[in-house]
């Protein structure tokens, strides 16, 4: 308890504290992006998982996300107005609860799709037909991801911060690409993540090999890190060079996902989450 207490007042130190930007060295402004992004992703998407224990555990997860968006949206509106790191750092972890929200939102059943469209179909290979009947199926679930991007449009619209609005089109961007490969098909679609009520979806599934989708957008992401990566090291102004890592370290997250749904093995990342899970 010890550990995971000093692991999350060390995280949340990264996010809030105030540097000297005169002396911030490439490796120390990735060093903390990182434990910013990765570490609030783990841990995020794990306690998800998690929450789909039972039907108290999945409400008591909704609650929870609620307040955290609720949260989320006044951390970019306080951070809208201010051209510092922190504030960068801030508006990051506001879009990053807005995000959470609409994932327990989904995994938890609360928004997914029209009830009569929440079945089972029969294998078939992907056409137009079928991809449309998978968008139509996670319809509410769309609307939500639309929905949070717009909340996070409008507050910091035609304002000095906007680093919250680019890390939730980048989580949706790459969240489409993951979605899209796994419609065409690739090698460890991650069968067994989705609770109970949303099994339905792995009918959605392409063939479990890699389609030549896979490698290519896997090269476009990885460009837009690489670019992004430099931009932060090169840039002379402390608050471009931390939200531009800070969307680094994202799009470097994106590549990971891609490359592991193009893995045969599956990886223990969430394996104890899974267990507290049960299903």
């Amino acid at each position: 308890m010890t550990g995971g207490n000093a692991l999350s007042f060390g995280w949340w130190r990264a996010v809030t504290r105030e540097e000297d930007d005169v002396r911030e060295t490439p490796w120390r402004l990735a060093l903390r992006s990182f434990l910013v992004v990765v570490l609030f992703w783990w841990s995020a998407t794990g306690v998800i998982f998690a929450l789909q224990r039972s039907a108290g555990t999945r409400l008591l997860g909704m609650v929870l996300a609620t307040l955290l968006a609720l949260w989320g949206g006044w951390l970019l509106y306080d951070a809208r107005d201010r051209h510092t790191a922190r504030a960068s750092r801030q508006a990051f972890l506001g879009a990053a609860f807005l995000w959470t929200w609409v994932q327990v939102a989904f995994y938890g059943g609360w928004i997914v799709g029209p009830l009569s469209l929440m079945v089972p179909v029969p294998a078939e290979s992907p056409s137009w037909s079928l991809a449309v009947r998978a968008v139509l199926s996670m319809f509410w679930y769309q609307l939500g991801m639309l929905g949070v991007m717009a909340v996070a449009a409008v507050l910091t619209a035609n304002r000095a911060n906007r680093v919250g609005w680019w890390a939730l089109l980048l989580f949706w961007a790459t969240h489409q690409v993951a979605s899209i490969n796994i419609f065409f098909g690739v090698e460890n679609p991650g069968r067994g993540f989705f609770p109970e009520p949303l099994v339905y979806l792995e009918s959605f599934f392409g063939p479990q090999r890699n389609s030549w989708l896979l490698p290519f957008t896997i090269a476009l992401l990885l460009i837009y890190t690489l670019r992004t990566t430099i931009h932060a090291i090169r840039d002379a102004t402390p608050v471009r060079r931390q939200s531009m890592m800070l969307l680094a370290v994202l799009g470097a997250l994106g590549v990971l996902e891609l490359a592991v749904l193009g893995t045969p093995k599956q990886l223990p990342f969430w394996d104890a989450f899974l267990d507290v899970r049960g299903f």
